[in-house]
């Protein structure tokens, strides 16, 4: 399979350079050249910052308030605006309506190079969700970009140095902190929340596959069998959908509803839907061999097969298939999708990946997304322009998927205004060994013409489920029997001490409140420093600390004036004290960042943050403290060629 964004290097190059040539010619003189007019004719220079509400974020509202505060003091007009997570994600992922926003990074794992080409790549900056919404184009961070993904050792590590250096010059996103997730965790009904205290474990307490590591308290009652979790994110409550980047970012429970052919701890990826992987010795780019285990099933009866697993890469690629024009890949998954160059089916329980030019620790990043149900996904091909996006998309990427029919550990049974409920799937291949007797995938000989008609694309056009999943109901020769199918990895498998998983969506202070009374296992999410004080109180709650993937971060909109200049995006960046967002809005809770890769190996040296001056190396806080220096800002941009009205506002 041809991949789908393939195309001349020397048109794409040259369209860039046009493109990057024309904003290079705005960012150096357009701006000045506006500020000498007439001062008759001139009017303040306006930026409008948006954030999520403190309900939602306790701290990007911490942020964007201190920012607007120094941009207001070098005498710049600012506009506030409070969102919604619907509206951010609808103005900023969809539409690109925005000047700067204040989020968090979209990392569902732990940030390996590769993670920043759907963030930077040039050629993505017409395409939505986290697809370079910043819409930065330069052809060094490109060929970067590409480069890192073929090489390996001290030749990979000086690029992506190289790359994070040119991104912190230019600086199309300002990383601030990379926070300390705070949980709060009730020890009465489960224990082992603490990942510390497992070897195998990676990831916070919540990280969705380390709840299937829970122990049942030993005074737990033996009738309550429901994990009970808050949260501030109330997307799970009115969509699952699993590739769209409007809805997902972090891990939320639905990396438990629908399964993956590979399961990443920390550096290792171990086979989950794989009974086996075989990586094929060659001189050509990286090939593996994917056998699955036996006897899959869906939540809905239906078997799972390598059908379903090579079509969700086509379908990841181009949700179309092949009815548009051109490819609508998923928003979420575009970067590792982007690896796989060609799919072949073997049969019901065997496939082949080929992947690009790249190497194997990239290319096994693509084992890691969601395998979906070909005979539910591959009607969600239609095209449609989407009540809330800019461009055509496909029913597959605006769908709510309110029935969520997966395969994982975890089925969804149903979902109110502020709530969700999921039960353990019984025949699930982690629990005691028992699957479907009516027939094994692995069986089967290939449906030649269904994959044929999948590679050459169609268009679906199914309705929505309705919210409640309806489970199939097994008939007689469905009766579980024995498997002998391979064993669950380690340190999976055990029963879980839960039948039922609950999700309530409150804001960020009632999270807390929720534990505090009992009515609540576990936070999820962001919640405010308060609950360690809860914490601290109670002899049944405890607070454990764990960093995320993501963090937080200033991102620029560079297809707009005057954040076209990188130089006035280093100017943004200087009046933020990252050291004193630390202290005063984490409450110590975290580090300063001047890297989309802090807090990791790859971290460049250059970028480490200046223990001596406490500040940023590339762009240093102008000011000492946390306190602006108010007059070296208005030099600053001066000097950029800004001028200031009689009343201290700067003009433009």
């Amino acid at each position: 399979m041809t991949h789908p964004d393939t195309a001349s290097s020397l048109s794409r190059r040259a369209v860039l350079a046009g493109a990057a040539a024309s904003a290079a010619a705005s960012a150096g003189c357009v701006g000045p050249l506006q500020n000498v007019a007439d001062d008759g004719e001139q009017s303040q220079l306006t930026l409008e910052i948006k954030a999520l509400p403190v309900d939602s974020d306790p701290y990007g509202i911490r942020i964007a308030q201190r920012l607007r505060s120094n941009l207001e003091a070098a005498g710049i007009n600012v506009r506030l605006r409070l969102v919604s997570i619907g509206q951010f994600t609808e103005q900023v992922l969809l539409n690109h309506d925005f000047d700067i926003y204040v989020g968090q990074a979209p990392f569902r794992l732990p940030p390996d190079p590769d993670a920043l080409y759907p963030l930077f790549e040039s050629t993505y900056t017409a395409d939505i969700g986290w697809q370079n919404p910043f819409g930065f184009t330069n052809l060094t961070c490109d060929d970067l970009l590409a480069a890192q993904r073929s090489q390996a050792g001290d030749d990979r590590q000086q690029t992506v140095t190289t790359l994070q250096e040119t991104l912190a010059r230019n600086q199309p996103m300002s990383p601030l902190v990379v926070p300390e997730r705070l949980t709060g965790v009730r020890t009465d009904r489960f224990t082992g929340w603490d990942p510390d205290d497992r070897e195998a474990a990676r990831g916070g307490p919540t990280r969705p596959h380390n709840l299937l590591l829970l122990e049942r308290a030993d005074d737990a009652p033996a009738e309550d069998r429901t994990l009970r979790l808050a949260t501030a994110n109330d997307r799970l409550t009115s969509n699952r959908n699993p590739i769209s980047a409007a809805y997902r970012q972090e891990g939320t429970l639905l990396d438990l509803v629908y399964d993956s052919i590979a399961l990443q701890h920390g550096s290792e990826y171990v086979p989950w839907l794989a009974r086996e992987l075989t990586w094929l010795d060659g001189d050509g780019p990286p090939e593996v061999e994917i056998e699955l285990r036996e006897d899959l099933l869906w939540h809905d009866g239906e078997q799972l097969s390598a059908y379903d697993v090579g079509f969700t890469y086509a379908f990841l690629q181009d949700t179309s298939l092949g009815a548009a024009s051109r490819a609508i890949p998923t928003e979420r998954f575009r970067g590792p999708v982007s690896l796989v160059e060609d799919i072949t089916v073997e049969n019901g329980h065997r496939l082949r990946l080929t992947f690009t030019d790249t190497i194997r620790p990239v290319a096994r990043r693509a084992l890691t997304v969601p395998i979906l149900p070909a005979h539910i996904w591959r009607d969600r091909t239609r095209l449609t322009g989407g009540s809330n996006r800019a461009s055509r998309t496909t029913l597959a990427l605006t769908s709510a998927n309110s029935g969520a029919i997966g395969s994982g550990p975890l089925r969804f049974e149903t979902a109110g205004d502020s709530t969700a409920e999921f039960s353990v799937f019984d025949q699930h291949f982690l629990w005691p060994q028992v699957t479907s007797g009516g027939g094994s995938a692995n069986e089967t000989e290939p449906e030649t013409d269904w994959w044929s008609s999948i590679l050459d694309g169609q268009d679906g056009n199914s309705d929505e489920e309705p919210v409640t999943n309806g489970t199939a109901t097994p008939s007689d020769q469905d009766v579980p029997t024995v498997t002998d199918g391979a064993q669950p990895p380690e340190p999976y498998g055990g029963v879980p001490p839960f039948d039922t998983v609950t999700v309530e969506a409150v804001s960020t202070t009632a999270v807390v409140g929720l534990v505090e009374a009992g009515n609540a296992d576990a936070t999820v999410g962001p919640v405010d420093t308060g609950v360690s004080t809860v914490a601290e109180n109670s002899a049944e709650i405890e607070l454990i600390e764990s960093q995320p993937n993501a963090f937080y971060h200033l991102g620029f909109n560079t297809r707009r004036e005057p954040l076209r200049n990188p130089n006035v995006r280093q100017f943004v960046a200087q009046l933020l004290d990252k050291q004193a967002l630390v202290e005063e809005s984490f409450d110590g809770y975290g580090t300063p960042a001047a890297s989309p890769l802090a807090g990791t190996d790859w971290l460049a040296e250059s970028l480490q943050w200046d223990a001596e001056t406490d500040t940023d190396p590339i762009v240093p806080f102008l000011g000492t403290d946390g306190v602006l220096s108010v007059e070296d800002a208005r030099e600053q941009l001066r000097e950029l060629g800004y001028q200031y009205n009689s009343d201290n506002e700067l003009v433009s």
